[in-house]
């Protein structure tokens, strides 16, 4: 299969500026901060990719990375089988950078002005410049603000003055760094939308999306990677992930008025992890627990058995399905110990 980007043991790090003593005592060695280590990754083409991880987990280096903003230590990275540390001139041409950051743009020019700019500064032909801009602003509906500045601009038309600045050189790749961030819910959803039925399923692109909204990239994403601390620790769709990380079941009963010591008494099922209370007593007297069950444990009907043979009296039972949440803070947790 050919991948559109793919990476092998990429790695990267930052000098770290020195202070007076270490300058005075320690002149010739080296402080430097890994941003990403021994980093392997594959995406196909016409794939909606998610980079998920916190603040500072190396998301945007790498996304810098397959742009040529930022060259490896070592290691090396391709985009659609060119090499970035060889090839950047024609990386560039094939792929769109969406940066939200709002101080990328020219606050006192208007929207269409900011294009044309971008335009010049990508080398998009004169002739259709125009024609061009004129085609994004109408695809991403932005044909009324066009010629307003950009300072008088919502943060939710600034951030698709992005996109389209994005799509100016008509890119197989689009890379998005958290495009959805600051935005209030309704837009943020119009905006995903967009990307899914718009760039990935109308125009066939392959995107890119890092974001630590892990929600947004459940909803969205075809496959997503983790990335912690440089490192990308796990790789697949959404239903692979929790195969592979959420081995332990996750069951909600609501009991009815139940006796205080039967908490006790589940908890010393063998089966049985760990009970969390999450709910108090209802005015049906019912009250909600969870249970969350011993690695690899998948016997239902033996908890349900066991409740009820020690005067439990069971309303309602259910498997609580993980979100990546729960997903990536196991992940951060294991990492930890």
């Amino acid at each position: 299969m050919t991948y559109s980007i793919e990476t092998i043991n990429l790695t990267k790090k930052y000098p770290i500026i020195k202070n007076y003593r270490d300058l005075l005592f320690r002149p010739l060695q080296k402080k430097e901060s890994t941003a990403l280590c021994e980093l392997n990754l594959k995406i196909k083409k016409g794939e909606l990719f998610g980079l998920l991880g916190s603040n500072g987990a190396g998301k945007t280096t790498l996304i810098k990375i397959f742009c040529t903003m930022v060259l490896p230590t070592s290691g090396t990275a391709y985009v659609n089988g060119l090499d970035v540390l060889h090839h950047g001139k024609k990386i560039k041409k094939i792929i769109g950078y969406v940066i939200c950051d709002e101080r990328s743009f020219y606050w006192r020019l208007t929207g269409r002005q900011n294009l044309i700019f971008f335009a010049k500064l990508n080398n998009v032909p004169r002739p259709e410049m125009d024609t061009k801009i004129n085609d994004l602003l109408s695809f991403m509906d932005l044909s009324r603000e066009a010629d307003k500045m950009f300072k008088d601009y919502s943060t939710g038309t600034r951030k698709k003055l992005a996109i389209a600045r994005g799509l100016l050189t008509s890119p197989e790749i689009l890379f998005m760094d958290e495009p959805t961030n600051a935005l209030d819910p309704i837009t943020a959803q119009k905006i995903r939308v967009f990307i899914r039925e718009k760039l990935v399923q109308e125009m066939k692109k392959t995107v890119v999306f890092a974001t630590h909204n892990l929600h947004e990239a459940e909803e969205l994403c075809d496959r997503i990677a983790f990335i912690h601390r440089g490192r990308v620790k796990v790789t697949g769709t959404v239903e692979e992930i929790k195969r592979m990380i959420g081995t332990e079941k996750h069951y909600v009963v609501e009991l009815e008025n139940p006796d205080t010591s039967l908490f006790a008494k589940i908890s010393a099922f063998p089966l049985v992890k760990e009970i969390v209370n999450i709910s108090a007593l209802t005015e049906a007297n019912t009250i909600e627990i969870e249970i969350n069950t011993q690695t690899g444990a998948d016997n239902t009907f033996h908890i349900i058995k066991h409740i009820i043979g020690m005067g439990g009296k069971v309303c309602s039972f259910y498997q609580k399905e993980l979100s990546l949440v729960d997903l990536f803070s196991k992940i951060i947790d294991k990492d930890s110990n």
